[in-house]
């Protein structure tokens, strides 16, 4: 049964649908469709478990970033074939050390965004302030992924978790620990501004949503997926949250809350999320760990 719902009380009542209608007069509107199960699978012979970061899904395949849990820790990049999801790729992203005397290791891939052309995956330290290799990996979904040929774009000192494409202005946009601050960049890494995340929402100095994966849709617009980190929010309400943030403008286009599924303690917006036209997908937990994606419809409503 659809269920579009414009009143907030009714959607607290409800299971999976509802909205939140933002001062802008746009109702972000979300419709649970489904939930789909990753298979576990060994990586070197041994179970692997890997930290999930970032998600981005084509007609065809599921690409995911992760952090593979053994010594030494390991950024991969993942492929899922989404008719067979046996059918499990992986490489090894991990950039090299400067030096037998760096300390930091660029183990922690975060969430990724793709420009028509290639993936642009940042790389950390597994630590705020630290630093970030921008990695370029072309998308060719009839080779192997093994046999991909990525290159370094750019470096970042620090660390950054998300990065989304605008297509339009052909510019990047990054997140760092806990988006309180975002870059603009030109794709040589050239930065264009520097946004504090008390200055991303002009007209809403509490805004703390800590960006886990965002995606550019457009008109210099990101749809973001993160944590609510608002010290004022009350403890009933969900702290998963998306939104439609114009990043130029400094505004917030649209938002919505997302609850649990039923059958799940996870906070949906956690981990990894992508778009595919009017769907919209979750995958807050650890491959190995009986990870699922969640699938929602989505789209955007005027008053």
């Amino acid at each position: 049964m659809k269920c579009w719902l414009g009143i907030v009380v009714v959607a607290m009542a409800m299971q999976y649908c509802w909205s939140v209608t933002p001062a802008a007069a746009q109702s972000l509107l979300l419709e649970y469709k489904a939930a789909e199960a990753l298979p576990n699978f060994d990586i070197d012979g041994k179970p692997a478990r890997i930290h999930t970061q970032g998600l981005f899904v084509t007609q065809r395949h599921y690409y995911v970033t992760g952090r593979l849990e053994t010594q030494p820790r390991r950024a991969l990049l993942l492929r899922f074939d989404r008719k067979n999801l046996e059918t499990v790729e992986f490489v090894e992203i991990t950039p090299p050390q400067k030096g037998p005397d760096d300390a930091l290791r660029l183990d922690h891939p975060g969430g990724f965004d793709f420009d028509g052309q290639d993936f642009w995956i940042p790389i950390s330290a597994s630590r705020p302030h630290s630093r970030t290799v921008v990695l370029r990996f072309p998308h060719q979904p009839d080779k192997p992924l093994s046999t991909t040929v990525s290159k370094v774009a750019f470096t970042c000192d620090d660390h950054i978790g998300a990065i989304a494409c605008d297509s339009m202005s052909r510019e990047l946009y990054g997140a760092n620990w806990d988006t309180k601050l975002v870059y603009r960049w030109r794709t040589d890494g050239t930065v264009v501004e520097t946004i504090p995340r008390q200055e991303l929402i002009s007209d809403d100095k509490t805004w703390a949503l800590a960006v886990q994966d965002w995606k550019g849709i457009g008109k210099q617009r990101v749809l973001a997926g993160g944590v609510d980190k608002n010290r004022d929010r009350e403890t009933a309400t969900s702290p998963a949250l998306v939104a439609i943030v114009d990043i130029p403008q400094r505004s917030k286009i649209a938002s919505a809350r997302v609850p649990r599924p039923k059958g799940t303690e996870q906070t949906l917006t956690r981990e990894g999320l992508a778009v595919l036209g009017d769907q919209l997908f979750f995958l807050p937990g650890d491959l190995g760990q009986a990870a699922r994606i969640f699938r929602y419809q989505w789209k955007i409503a005027a008053e």
